[in-house]
């Protein structure tokens, strides 16, 4: 979330990616940074547990999430699921 943070006070856009247990997390540790309306997508838990080529098919999968929150106004984190 600070780089996020960091990117976007730099008129950078920035969309943070978390697994959905740690949602609660992520806006708590954005409001505190001062970002509340942060984009965030948030994708399926776990991911360490992950080969190499589900890891890719996640990522993919949540590419479409990613792009819509760089491209639409910023506004409260949706889940994604895949």
């Amino acid at each position: 979330m600070h780089d996020l943070v960091h990117l976007e006070r730099r008129g950078i856009p920035a969309v943070g990616v978390a697994t959905a247990p740690f949602a609660d997390e992520a806006i708590e540790q954005a409001r505190r940074l001062g970002m509340p309306a942060s984009r965030v997508v948030y994708i399926p838990h776990p991911v360490q547990l992950l080969t190499d080529d589900e890891l890719a098919a996640r990522a993919d999968a949540s590419f479409p999430a990613v792009l819509a929150a760089l491209t639409e106004p910023a506004g409260p984190p949706t889940p994604f699921t895949a």
